[in-house]
């Protein structure tokens, strides 16, 4: 029996032990140093990742808002006896979900300092264009900033464009035309990026110098 109570001691005393010695053990400096290492290597390939992805919904974002903005424009289009004339005032009255801005100004090395800044919430500069020939009003440009600093468009053109010496959607009198990428009625696309630009202006396309360049799709925007 006595000898049954100093093993149970001795047990009791090896766990203790045992106890204290788990609760002292810990980590190395070099185990440290490897975690940080992994944590240094994750941060690095992942903020890059992160950053892109923001700039990439930024301008989703945009863009979704000038293709819900063509459409209320083309409805309006429709409602006034199929012309874009008045069409600022039009789409603050159908669709104030928009912060809607009239083109105005003239083009700089840039964008004119009239239109839609990044602070802008929502805000969508239109402004109606000549097509086929002087006074038809039969195109419209919109344009919008991300918050990533480009600057988006969309023109729509209901009539197929001609080479106009001083109105119209093709600007220039020569062959080539103010506007490339644009050849017949349809619905466009143009992107500029610049860390430079305040704002997006919808008149900047038809009063820039020396041309203004249009894809077939957002992916396949004209870069001006």
């Amino acid at each position: 029996m006595f000898q049954s109570v100093l093993r149970r001691l001795r047990e009791s005393q090896t766990a203790e032990l045992e106890g204290t010695e788990a609760a002292d053990a810990g980590f190395t400096l070099i185990e440290l140093m490897v975690v940080l290492l992994i944590i240094a290597i994750l941060l690095a390939i992942a903020i890059p990742t992160f950053l892109g992805v923001t700039s990439s919904a930024n301008d989703r974002a945009a863009q979704s808002n000038l293709t819900n903005g063509l459409t209320e424009a083309t409805a309006q289009y429709q409602a006034s006896g199929q012309s874009y004339s008045g069409i600022s005032t039009s789409l603050n009255s159908s669709a104030p979900e928009f912060s809607w801005a009239s083109g105005t100004g003239t083009g700089t090395a840039t964008v004119s300092t009239a239109g839609c800044a990044t602070t802008s919430t929502n805000c969508i500069n239109v402004a109606s264009v000549d097509v086929a020939t002087s006074g038809d009003q039969q195109g419209v440009i919109l344009a919008t900033m991300a918050k990533t600093g480009t600057c988006w468009w969309v023109a729509q053109l209901q009539a197929t464009p001609a080479t106009v010496a001083t109105t119209g959607f093709d600007r220039a009198a020569s062959g080539t035309g103010f506007q490339t990428g644009a050849t017949q009625a349809g619905t466009y696309y143009a992107k500029q990026q610049s860390s430079s630009q305040a704002n997006c202006n919808a008149q900047y396309p038809e009063t820039k110098t020396g041309g203004f360049t249009w894809g077939s799709s957002f992916s396949a925007a004209g870069s001006n």
